[in-house]
């Protein structure tokens, strides 16, 4: 005999706790099939699915497809008719549905300060295109979304329950359904309440639908980071019978070279969650599961030059930036590295290039500054942001002892901030007309940095920022102290910087193909092998550099579109020598240079700081304009 039970709800999450199971009620009775009672029982009639039972047919699926598309058809589309503002964000809910059933939301208001009930917050990048090719009902309206954000909600929706979520912009504020992305006050202000909403949130992360092992490599990363493994196997006999090594990194490398990674608004999503989880397809993994299974999954190094380990900002030194910052946000400290905003910005990508800096506003000090009121500003000039970042950061950092309080910045630290600024800027690394010495933040990494190294220091991560000073590189040209560094504000120097260097030898010969490296020449020893591991035919380092010789006989690399006559300058303080170029600027005391870029000079003596301690007498003050 074989019974059935009428279908119950797919899922258990019931939205009231007082439901009770529907078997467990007086007077319920199996269905007997072959029960002579129910000889004159028509199953056809009934259009309810039995347990077990196949889904329905192709016609059915098709009529109510057809029919959750003649609803979104002739809807009238979505206009919002209030305003956000104060502490109060909208919600959207996503009303329970399956399969093809078109999505529905609902608005909703919520505190930012004091929120009523849970909620979720989705991290999701829009996907191979901005076309808003697909639609659901936002309160009965008409919303047009991208299809990546359609099948997201598609896969975050439940069946029997609502999901309330805020859904935040990523790019060109398109697809935001939780804020008016044509009421740029509105805009201004939820960036402003942002750290508050994600503070109180578990943030989802979707990385888009599965594909061939991403379901498995999801599998990897739980069985990994809970141990589960037999007492007599190793973790990795367990987990190699999941996917082998080659396959392991073939799907971290696929995972990584996913869109979301690449842009600029996932850092604060995650960076200010209380918790987060990442979806691929119907597939979640704890955020803390992905770094260690990234940590412990060494990927094969490539021969010459390698983007994805070469370059600043590269996917894995993003995910240990943000995971240092979250870190941060936990202990209430407010971040303070511009070297890390710097690598994060330079590497991602944003439609709106003062995203590039409001990104990080709800979790640095720049929302202290008074002028800024406590909001971002979208209607001041690109170039004019770029400028007012980097002075105020040169004299929150030099001057202001509050600001180095916050995270403890000694002397060596702080000043590996301030030549991470000059390093990351320079006239050959700008696409704006900005200060040679600002760093364009829209100029994206395409060099091997001789300035630091590009690992992700995937180590236990603290609150504080020490994780840059695991990133610093073996050079110590300029020795460890600055003297002279201030900005320069009063006409016709304005927006200039007063910096101590050594200007030591001048550019003779300029070269596409590499020099033979040559002995000691005016006195100065040539880099040794045991001190650094770049040398002038290091296919990593010369790739888009040029290659130079000097009067006074010394070889290097720089930048392509250095010229003869460039001077080569070593600034106190900073760990590599940079290129100048001599500026015409009247009524100032000091020579003017251009800063072109950072370099390499193959001579020990010049990068290990033995002609700095030599020559020190004769650095003096420039104007970098």
């Amino acid at each position: 005999m074989v019974s059935v039970s009428p279908r119950l709800r797919d899922s258990l999450d019931y939205e009231d706790p007082e439901e009770t199971d529907p078997r467990l009620s007086f007077g319920f009775r199996s269905l007997s099939i072959n029960s002579a009672e129910y000889e004159s029982y028509e199953p056809h009639g009934d259009r309810r699915a039995f347990a077990g039972s196949p889904d329905p047919g192709a016609n059915r699926r098709i009529k109510r497809q057809r029919q959750s598309d003649q609803t979104l058809d002739h809807a009238v589309p979505f206009e919002y008719k209030t305003v956000a503002d104060g502490d109060l964000f909208r919600i959207a809910c996503i009303l329970p549905g399956t399969q093809s059933a078109h999505v529905e939301c609902r608005l909703e208001w919520e505190s930012s300060r004091h929120p009523e009930k849970d909620y979720r917050c989705l991290s999701y990048c829009w996907g191979e295109t901005i076309e808003r090719n697909a639609a659901i009902l936002l309160d009965g309206f008409r919303f047009a979304v991208t299809r990546n954000l359609h099948r997201a909600l598609q896969c975050i929706r439940k069946p029997n329950a609502e999901v309330r979520l805020w859904q935040y912009v990523l790019p060109a504020w398109v697809d935001q359904l939780c804020i008016n992305q044509s009421d740029l006050d509105e805009r201004a202000h939820q960036v402003s309440i942002m750290k508050h909403i994600f503070n109180k949130a578990r943030v989802i992360v979707w990385l888009g639908d599965e594909d061939d092992r991403s379901k498995k490599l999801c599998e990897y990363a739980r069985k990994m980071g809970r141990g589960e493994h037999a007492p007599r196997d190793s973790p990795k006999t367990i987990l190699s019978r999941i996917l082998s090594q080659r396959q392991l990194h073939d799907a971290v490398q696929r995972l990584l070279q996913r869109p979301w990674f690449s842009r600029v608004w996932v850092v604060p999503e995650v960076a200010l969650a209380r918790f987060t989880e990442v979806a691929i397809g119907s597939e979640l993994v704890s955020w803390d599961n992905l770094v260690r299974l990234i940590k412990d999954t060494q990927l094969p190094r490539k021969s010459g030059f390698d983007k994805q380990t070469a370059l600043l900002g590269n996917p894995r030194q993003r995910i240990a930036i943000i995971s240092q910052m979250n870190a941060s946000q936990r202990e209430g400290l407010l971040h303070t590295d511009i070297t890390q905003l710097l690598i994060l910005a330079k590497s991602s990508n944003a439609t709106d290039c003062r995203d590039k800096i409001y990104a990080y506003f709800a979790m640095t000090l720049l929302r202290l500054r008074p002028d800024y009121r406590e909001r971002p500003d979208h209607k001041r000039s690109v170039e004019r942001l770029y400028i007012e970042i980097a002075e105020h950061y040169v004299n929150s950092i030099r001057y202001d002892d509050y600001y180095s309080r916050w995270h403890a910045l000694n002397e060596q630290r702080r000043t590996q901030q301030l030549m991470s600024m000059l390093y990351s800027a320079g006239r050959l690394h700008q696409h704006y007309e900005l200060p040679s010495w600002i760093p364009d933040w829209t100029f994206a990494w395409y060099q091997a940095p001789f300035w630091c190294t590009t690992d992700a220091n995937l180590s236990a991560f603290s609150g504080r920022d020490e994780w840059s000073t695991g990133i610093r590189s073996p050079y110590r040209a300029g020795g460890e102290t600055i003297e002279t560094l201030e900005v320069l504000n009063e006409a016709p120097s304005q927006h200039c910087l007063r910096i101590s260097a050594l200007v030591f030898d001048t550019v003779a010969e300029v070269s596409e193909t590499t020099p033979a490296s040559t002995p000691s020449t005016e006195g100065h020893s040539p880099v040794s092998p045991a001190e650094s591991t770049v040398t002038l035919d290091t296919s990593t380092y010369s790739y888009g550099r040029d290659f130079f010789k000097t009067k006074k006989g010394l070889r290097g690399m720089a930048t392509r579109g250095i010229q003869t006559g460039d001077v080569l300058a070593i600034l106190l303080g900073g760990d590599v020598p940079v290129m100048l170029r001599s500026a015409n600027v009247v009524d100032v005391e000091e020579v003017a240079y251009t800063l072109l870029c950072e370099c390499f000079v193959q001579s020990d003596d010049v990068m290990q700081g033995e002609l700095i301690r030599t020559d020190l007498w004769l650095a003096e003050d420039i104007v970098l304009c």
